[in-house]
């Protein structure tokens, strides 16, 4: 595939305009037959990295509202909304068949798609294969969580879809089972992730029973290194960030899911500044990452001087820094020559003006984060494959994904009905 006139952003976090030759679902540089049948021009378009979600649920729009004004602690306890959340996982766990649970996996990332997103980390620990099937039949990339199944499936990982396994949350801590989370460590060398301090219920968990910290205790295990993901992180301390940056571990900033949950907000600021590499993730229910990046630039500017973190640095906690995370910075995340065609076609319009891109200023990604509208994202492509024509999903019927899930949640609600 030829692309010609491509207008995108380098790894420099710079627009350029240059010719773009796609060969294997690999991207190739300055091709001179522009003019050849088939070649498409992108003059018309920015063409950007596709976005890493580094930290999502798929089943959970399926709970949207049902968690409002309610702490991750109440929950997950035998209040009316625990009640309604265990209601919630015996349907999903109990009444609904595979193929359905792949319906409702493939809606989230169907949103996930028309919002530029070609990576995804998902975590449910009773189907990573069916979350696996659901990725591949789409056509995007992903890492299962497997949680306790690593042995299962880490010879599983191939093409597009990764496995990893699991840490655990400050609630579940034994001495066993953290002991034996350094049996899974030498026995697969594979990405471990987990929540992490979410929240000042998990924190004093952790605190009252040990007296340190989650990731001290992580520390002491040995359990900390570049393929350890954390997850949220909103009360780590400084000198369990300063741990982190140490080892050169990531941590994945949920602010959307930190903020519904009345958690608080991570020291990103501090993070940031002591090395760290973060990513971000949609969590729980949502699946607009450019909300979720207009969050985060906002966020900053309350801890930090105004003029310290810019747009390019939120493209990177959305694009590079994803992919660092999970170990594959040197093939997605950048249009690189030698990288993996996963490429977001937005189109310019009205919205974005007036844009300037000279050499000491450029408003380009500004305006894209801020200006720039859903239905903006015209294509995405994954390793040279389109996923999405002209906002119209290519590989799977959405159609029909939207009618099965329909169904699904009218299941739920009339289940919901029976149990009350």
């Amino acid at each position: 595939m030829k692309l010609k006139n491509v207008t995108y952003l380098n790894q420099d976090m710079k627009f350029e305009t240059q010719n773009i030759e796609i060969i294997d679902g690999e991207i190739h540089f300055d091709f001179h037959d522009v003019n050849d049948e088939g070649t498409i021009d992108c003059s018309h378009y920015f063409v950007i990295p596709g976005l890493i979600n580094a930290h999502f649920h798929s089943y959970s729009p399926l709970t949207k509202g049902l968690m409002k004004e309610t702490s991750i602690e109440d929950w997950s306890n035998n209040t009316k909304q625990g009640k309604i959340q265990k209601l919630f996982f015996d349907y999903i766990d109990n009444e609904i068949s595979e193929e359905d649970f792949v319906y409702v996996a493939q809606k989230s990332y169907i949103d996930m798609v028309k919002n530029g997103v070609t990576f995804v980390s998902d975590s449910d620990p009773q189907t990573p294969q069916l979350l696996a099937d659901a990725i591949k039949e789409l056509g995007i990339r992903a890492i299962i969580d497997t949680y306790g199944e690593i042995g299962d499936y880490y010879h599983k990982s191939e093409g597009t879809v990764l496995f990893g396994t699991h840490l655990l949350e400050e609630e579940d801590f034994t001495e066993t089972d953290l002991n034996k989370l350094k049996e899974i460590k030498n026995n697969y060398n594979s990405i471990m992730m987990t929540h992490c301090l979410e929240n000042e219920w998990r924190y004093n968990i952790v605190n009252s029973k040990f007296g340190k910290s989650s990731i001290e205790i992580y520390n002491e295990l040995d359990l900390l290194d570049d393929k350890t993901v954390l997850f949220h992180g909103v009360f780590m301390s400084k000198h369990d960030i300063e741990l982190v940056a140490k080892h050169n571990s990531s941590i994945v900033h949920c602010p959307l899911s930190n903020l519904d949950t009345g958690a608080g907000v991570a020291d990103v600021n501090y993070m940031l500044e002591n090395g760290v590499n973060v990513s971000l993730g949609t969590d729980y229910v949502h699946t607009n990452m450019w909300e979720l990046m207009r969050l985060t630039y906002y966020l900053l500017k309350t801890t930090s001087p105004v003029q310290k973190y810019s747009s390019e640095d939120i493209f990177k906690m959305a694009t590079i820094n994803g992919a660092k995370a999970y170990g594959l910075h040197e093939s997605i995340g950048q249009i690189k020559a030698g990288y993996k065609a996963d490429l977001v076609f937005i189109k310019k319009n009205l919205d974005l003006e007036p844009l300037i891109n000279n050499e000491d200023f450029s408003n380009y990604l500004h305006n894209l984060l801020f200006y720039s509208k859903e239905d903006s994202i015209q294509h995405v492509m994954v390793e040279g494959k389109w996923v999405m024509k002209d906002r119209k999903m290519v590989t799977v019927d959405e159609r029909n994904v939207e009618s099965k899930y329909n169904k699904i949640t009218e299941g739920f609600l009339n289940y919901l009905r029976d149990q009350s």
